[in-house]
């Protein structure tokens, strides 16, 4: 493992360039392609990297976390006009995007179907991951060496999406064993299972299906396809080697990589400066059956001082002028060292918890409650199974009243509020929420951050601002022709939720 990610920053400049006519541009030492065994460890490694870029902005606009200065002009203030560079576009159309399609190209020649399948499944997974974030952005004319492609619509990158994981699982279908091998070396999600690329690629469907589903009348098509991936589906985790030294070979959200120097000032994590919002706090507090908090508090975090878990109301934050007596700093849980924020942490892409609420919800929408609740339950006990709880809580919280006993008395809020607290600190909760509108509906308590910027006009943010170190010097027209230069451009909702007939 610490081998093949190694090799990651690496592979992060493979470019094919060469010059048939000029000897002197071909090494025959320093070769110009990469095989594509060597291309998907960097690809799967560059894609953990690339969803938490996403999650490093999300957490704060999805209310997990608040920064402890009211200040802080993306955290609090929502403002990303002074943000001069956005990894998260590059982590998409270089770092992964690039060597996708290098690994594709490459198993065209090599006529291996295996590769050419998981090159596909994972482009489309990179392209939706970005879209839902920034939303219109190129595809057709994406890496066809144009310095100023045009932007298509996020409903024309979501059809391009569906058509790559369609090739995807065609691609797979057609394996066997006249491929290159495909192995734990070469493939640290799946080692080179591909059934169950196959299934996640079905779980990438149903999650971007469940995205439209409400105005599209796409649920049947929905619930079938998570069905179909919830059969035989395996989560798809990254994991980082126990032990590392290296900060390449560490999750993002760790305390040794806090603020790497190799990596984009813009997604360097911040957890140590923020805090639990009141917003998950006051739904993980039980105080029932002999649970203070839900147990997966103690799962996701340190405890603080004297195993208290104060918190603030998000954009607010705190000093320690304004804290109760007798306490400070050190009684605010310690966000780092948790299941999903130490060093050696794994990093999730999908795990099954999800497609549980995903089922949870479109079956509620179909008014098939039943479903809906057997859903639901399997979904909170695959997380806290998945976080080590104990049976006993497991339990005890199964039988408070944060778990719905009947599914006649379930809402869509139960549903949404334990996917909540299962895809905890994940950029897939912020779709959530923008799905909804911030609705109180299917999140009961929240509210408009009080330092959000009155320019904003309450308005509440939607999406992230194009990468103003490449899009807005090279491709000026389609960020004016977008509207994107305007000041208040994150509050202009994507696709999807602009569409959303969920928003009330």
């Amino acid at each position: 493992m610490k081998n093949i990610i190694k090799t990651i920053p690496v592979l992060l400049l493979v470019v094919a360039t060469s010059c048939s006519k000029l000897d002197i541009n071909v090494n025959p030492v320093n070769p110009v392609t990469a095989p594509t065994s060597l291309r998907l460890p960097a690809i799967l490694g560059n894609m953990a990297y690339h969803n938490y870029s996403h999650a490093r902005f999300s957490a704060y606009h999805a209310f997990y976390i608040t920064n402890r200065l009211n200040t802080s002009k993306i955290e609090a203030l929502w403002n990303y006009n002074d943000v001069t560079r956005l990894g998260a576009w590059r982590w998409h159309y270089f770092d992964v995007g690039s060597n996708c399609k290098g690994m594709i190209e490459t198993a065209q020649i090599e006529g291996s179907y295996n590769y050419m399948g998981v090159g596909k499944i994972m482009l489309a997974y990179s392209y939706l991951t970005a879209t839902d974030s920034f939303g219109d952005m190129p595809f057709k004319e994406a890496y066809s060496g144009s310095f100023n492609p045009v932007y298509d619509t996020q409903q024309a990158v979501y059809e391009g999406i569906a058509q790559l994981l369609e090739d995807g699982l065609a691609d797979l279908a057609k394996a066997g064993p006249s491929d290159k091998r495909m192995d734990a070396t070469s493939d640290l999600i799946f080692q080179g299972d591909v059934s169950k690329w196959a299934a996640f690629a079905k779980a990438v469907k149903a999650r971007m299906y469940l995205h439209t589903a409400n105005f599209d009348n796409g649920y049947d098509r929905t619930l079938n396809t998570v069905n179909d991936a919830l059969n035989t589906f395996s989560d798809a985790i990254f994991y980082y080697p126990k032990g590392a030294t290296r900060e390449w070979e560490m999750n993002l959200w760790g305390p040794k990589v806090a603020s790497p120097e190799w990596n984009f000032a813009d997604i360097r994590n911040s957890l140590v400066e923020s805090m639990h919002t009141d917003f998950l706090m006051n739904y993980l507090t039980v105080n029932e059956n002999g649970l203070v908090h839900d147990p997966r508090l103690y799962k996701l975090t340190t405890p603080g001082a004297n195993n208290k878990y104060l918190s603030a109301r998000a954009s607010e934050g705190t000093s320690t002028a304004g804290l109760p007596t007798g306490t400070t700093m050190a009684d605010f849980a310690n966000l780092y060292n948790g299941f999903w924020t130490a060093n050696d942490s794994p990093l999730p892409f999908i795990l099954k918890e999800e497609l549980y609420f995903i089922k949870a919800e479109v079956a509620f929408k179909k008014e098939d409650k039943p479903t809906a609740h057997e859903a639901y339950k399997a979904g909170i006990e695959a997380n806290l199974r998945r976080l080590g709880v104990s049976e006993q809580d497991i339990t005890a919280y199964m039988g408070s009243s944060k778990v719905i006993s009947s599914a006649g008395n379930l809402k869509i809020s139960d549903i949404m509020m334990q996917k909540y607290v299962a895809l905890y600190l994940q950029p897939e909760t912020w779709v959530d929420m923008r799905r909804y509108g911030y609705s109180a509906t299917a999140y009961p308590g929240i509210y408009y951050p009080k330092n959000a910027l009155a320019e904003w006009q309450g308005k509440w943010i939607q999406r992230l601002p194009y990468d103003k170190q490449t899009e807005y010097i090279y491709n000026p027209r389609e960020i004016e022709r977008l509207g994107a230069g305007a000041r208040s451009w994150t509050f202009t909702p994507v696709w999807w939720a602009e569409q959303s007939q969920l928003k009330n």
